[in-house]
């Protein structure tokens, strides 16, 4: 049978979810392929309103990057959805993201069992998913931890329903900041902002201009396309019905 070009590639899975869901989601996610996975420990903060479909009612969200088949995308977050029912509210989200590049040795072990995954896909219930285009972008601020709150909120303003927050801090960039022209505070904040097409502009520009280079904020802010996910009420096109609610 001819490979489809995701077939033929890796991809980055995302969940952010409850914290103790983790070891759960890389369960589920290696009964569906063989995935290499990394977890880490964020903080949540969203409108009241959106508060639910977030699960961003717990503070602390454990965040876990899956390196997984392409080809198995969409039963890997159908398994994932289900398994941690993400159609409930307050369970969290998945998305998929392309990668431009990866280690040959990596790429070659997490396809080696894709053509034994597919025929297990074959027996699954769950439907396949009609293409689409991509609907989905993830923002990233990079700012000064003291001016978090600030970008946050001018997020908000500009159409924001949530964000997550990691505490990072910037190391070697010297060479990086004689070409900018300024100086990146070392304490810092990720805070990343899962948003659709339509407000991804809106967004960037706000943060810039509330807390960008040009401000004490510093904000470094770029965009990464979502290829897919599950969550945030678009769980009903990976189920086969007789679970998913609409609220």
């Amino acid at each position: 049978m001819k490979k489809t070009a995701e077939q033929g590639r890796v991809k980055l899975l995302v969940g952010i979810i409850n914290k103790n869901d983790d070891e759960r989601f890389s369960e589920i996610v290696n009964e569906c392929a063989t995935a290499l996975h990394f977890s880490g420990i964020g903080h949540g903060t969203a409108r009241s309103s959106y508060m639910s479909y977030f699960g961003f009612n717990e503070i602390e969200k454990r965040i876990v990057m899956s390196l997984i088949p392409g080809g198995q995308e969409h039963n890997i977050l159908s398994a994932v959805g289900h398994g941690l029912k993400l159609y409930l509210v307050g369970r969290g989200i998945a998305f998929t993201m392309p990668l431009s590049g990866i280690s040959n040795i990596i790429h070659d072990a997490i396809l080696s069992g894709e053509g034994k995954y597919e025929s297990a896909a074959k027996r699954s219930p769950i439907s396949k998913k009609k293409g689409k285009n991509r609907m989905h972008e993830l923002v990233i601020a990079v700012v000064n931890t003291k001016y978090t709150d600030t970008a946050i909120e001018a997020a908000r303003a500009a159409g924001a329903t949530g964000a997550t927050v990691f505490h990072t801090k910037s190391i070697n960039n010297s060479k990086a900041e004689g070409a900018i022209g300024t100086n990146i505070d070392q304490e810092t904040d990720s805070v990343f902002f899962l948003t659709t097409n339509e407000y991804k502009n809106k967004i960037m520009e706000a943060v810039r201009d509330a807390a960008g280079l040009k401000t004490e904020g510093g904000a470094i802010i770029f965009s990464l396309p979502v290829d897919d996910l599950v969550g945030i009420g678009r769980f009903e096109e990976y189920v086969d019905g007789e679970e998913y609610e609409k609220n």
